[in-house]
């Protein structure tokens, strides 16, 4: 044992200049310099044997690092290192299950939110019922991704009841089967399932990516109610309402209206559509 911990510090120092060599090589394609980078998971796992989980928990990090800071950026987004990221985790360390809940969210994510790649999350989570059969979670996750993001209800449905039937899976895994059923333009029956995904979260990033599109349902429900304040005031005075302004002088409304984020809805004056703003944090609302 001190031999093998001796050893690591110069493991670690080798497998920098590895990556940073492969960095260098990879051009335009390359990570930035918070990202350490080997393109083969196997390989990794040979050099470092008996160290694979450190190698794994070092890779998470810097998998989590690399989706922040490119969703972070305001333009010039590029999530192409997320998906080898992720495999290389797994590769390391299997029973990271929080990489395959993880990666398959955001790789799933429409862009620029996201990778918007859906199938690839379900690349990922099929990775983790393969090594992990009796996780009833991955069906939930598996699921949700067919029913938010490829709109198939279906089989999404037919994934939920799958998972209900995995030892200690919740009794409503059965319940949300049949929810899902009745459609996914549904709004009432996301948001139940955005709240079961907050329920059953096992990180902080998936509970706040659960709030979000919880806020963003919420908003789409303000939106359609503002739409029809518009309406009542074009039918009263013949004419669109050009801003705010003129609906609050009208009394229709108190104050410039806000989104869940906290920010200004704004109103286009050539299409008379209630918008978020440039400023919010809710990212792209989901198709109603």
């Amino acid at each position: 044992m001190k031999l093998r911990l001796a050893v690591l510090p110069l493991l670690l120092a080798a497998l920098y200049g590895i990556q940073n060599r492969i960095d260098e090589e990879l051009g335009d394609y390359r990570a930035t310099e918070e990202i350490l980078y080997v393109e083969s998971g196997a390989l990794l796992k040979k050099v470092t044997v008996g160290f694979e989980n450190l190698a794994a928990d070092l890779y998470w990090l810097r998998t989590v690092q690399y989706f922040g800071g490119q969703r972070r950026m305001v333009t010039a987004k590029n999530y192409d290192l997320l998906e080898p990221l992720l495999n290389i985790t797994i590769d390391l360390d299997p029973n990271f299950k929080i990489a395959y809940t993880y990666g398959a969210t955001f790789l799933s994510e429409p862009f620029p939110m996201g990778a918007g790649l859906p199938l690839k999350g379900i690349e990922i989570i099929d990775r983790g019922m393969e090594n992990h059969p009796d996780y009833w979670r991955f069906y939930l996750d598996k699921g949700f991704i067919y029913f938010w993001h490829l709109k198939d209800c279906h089989k999404a449905a037919e994934v939920f009841l799958a998972g209900s039937e995995i030892p200690g899976a919740p009794y409503w895994m059965v319940t949300t089967a049949g929810r899902t059923l009745g459609g996914c333009g549904e709004r009432e029956t996301a948001r139940g399932l955005w709240q079961m995904m907050y329920d059953a979260a096992s990180s902080d990033q998936q509970r706040d990516n659960a709030i979000t599109h919880l806020r963003q349902l919420d908003a789409l429900d303000e939106i359609d109610a503002l739409h029809e304040i518009i309406a009542s005031y074009r039918e009263r005075a013949g004419a669109y309402p050009t801003s705010w302004q003129v609906l609050i002088a009208a009394g229709y409304l108190k104050e410039v209206p806000v989104d869940p984020s906290g920010a200004p809805y704004t109103l286009d004056g050539a299409t008379h559509e209630v918008k978020l703003s440039a400023g919010s944090t809710l990212g792209i609302l989901p198709t109603r």
